[in-house]
């Protein structure tokens, strides 16, 4: 283990212990991860109301709204710090406040904000200069700090693989080799870490392989994937290096051909848990995407993801096929609640959960 890298366990906490809401529905509300529209705490007054009745645990940042055209979340380095202020303010526990900064194409602190440039995770890999990395890697974990952002849902531990240009086209991957990968992805978390801000790699069980386009009825299968995509993993996870790890929406046939990886439990408290021997907070790939739900839809999603192991439910709010809407964190609070009530999710299950989120926002205050 690196000698510099302190695992997340003695990242040291601070302030009052948080604790399991007595209410059920806080306590799924504490599994919410939403997007939301407005740039200004005024606009952003409905998801902020959802955030104080504790219906909202986490948000997730965007620049452009998907559906509109126009600004979402993110217009200045000033605005934005307002509107995160405004978000940690609105519960006693405090929401958990998330972007994706990986620093190519899904990189939301864009320059023209008046952020600084910022470096895609393969021109890191292709330099393979680790030191590089590290600082590259800092000067968009300072901006976060600085704004008040608490985790970037970063970086891709993905497999670099031409033929897939969901990630190759866009350089979200460090490298082809396993081995690359993990130590970049090391630099990249410890940097964050310097600044007091958390990371959630992705796509666990790996996306490196072929992908196939979403087919309606089937989703998105993964061809070609190899189960080197899981050294990374292994190694950081052995390493206390990983705060979180966002899973794919893609079905991968070799490991479950009937679930994708974000709705397995073979892949999440399979090979994730029990086999790798994670046991941080595990979040969902955005839930409105197609492979999801056009598949399985809203209900029946929702209900899987949490019986496979998912901590954190991600709806981006954010999809030109799904249409927008201010209630999909409170109507995922619901049908949990419902799905309770009728024997299908059990109280223990979002009670782990929610202990585990409470476990990673402690580290916030």
């Amino acid at each position: 283990m690196d000698a510099r890298v302190p695992p997340a366990e003695q990242v040291p906490e601070s302030g009052a212990k948080l604790r399991l809401p007595t209410d059920l529905r806080s306590r799924i509300g504490q599994m919410i991860l939403v997007g939301f529209r407005g740039l200004t705490p005024m606009e952003a007054a409905p998801t902020l109301r959802r955030v104080k009745d504790g219906l909202i645990g986490a948000v997730v940042l965007f620049d452009v709204d998907a559906e509109t055209g126009g600004p979402r979340n993110i217009q200045s380095r000033d605005q934005l710090h307002d509107l995160v202020a405004a978000l940690h303010e609105a519960n006693e526990i405090p929401v958990l406040v998330t972007v994706d900064a990986e620093g190519g194409f899904y990189h939301r602190l864009k320059e023209k904000y008046g952020f600084p440039p910022a470096t895609p995770a393969q021109n890191m890999g292709e330099r393979n200069d680790l030191a590089f990395t590290h600082a590259a890697a800092g000067v968009t974990a300072e901006v976060l700090a600085d704004v008040g952002i608490d985790m970037n849902l970063a970086p891709v531990l993905d497999l670099l693989n031409p033929a897939n240009l969901t990630v190759s086209a866009r350089r979200r991957s460090f490298s082809s080799d396993a081995a690359t990968v993990t130590a970049h992805a090391r630099e990249f978390i410890l940097a964050h870490r310097e600044h007091g801000v958390m990371t959630a790699v992705k796509h666990f069980p790996g996306m490196g392989g072929v992908l196939r386009p979403h087919t309606p009825g089937l989703g998105e299968l993964i061809e070609d994937w190899s189960p080197a995509e899981l050294e990374p993993y292994r190694t950081l996870v052995r390493e206390g290096m990983l705060d979180a790890i966002l899973t794919a929406r893609i079905t991968h046939p070799q490991i479950d051909p009937d679930y994708p990886g974000c709705l397995s439990k073979k892949v999440i408290d399979g090979l994730l848990r029990n086999e790798t021997g994670f046991d941080g907070v595990v979040i969902s790939d955005a839930m409105e995407m197609l492979a999801i739900w056009d598949v399985f839809g809203f209900e029946r999603g929702t209900i899987l993801a949490i019986n496979a192991g998912v901590d954190l439910l991600l709806y981006c709010n954010e999809s030109g096929m799904v249409p927008y809407d201010d209630e999909r964190g409170p109507t995922a609070v619901q049908i949990v609640l419902d799905a309770v009530s009728r024997g299908e999710i059990s109280e223990e299950r979002i009670d782990q959960a929610c202990g585990r989120i409470l476990k990673l926002k402690q580290r916030t205050l």
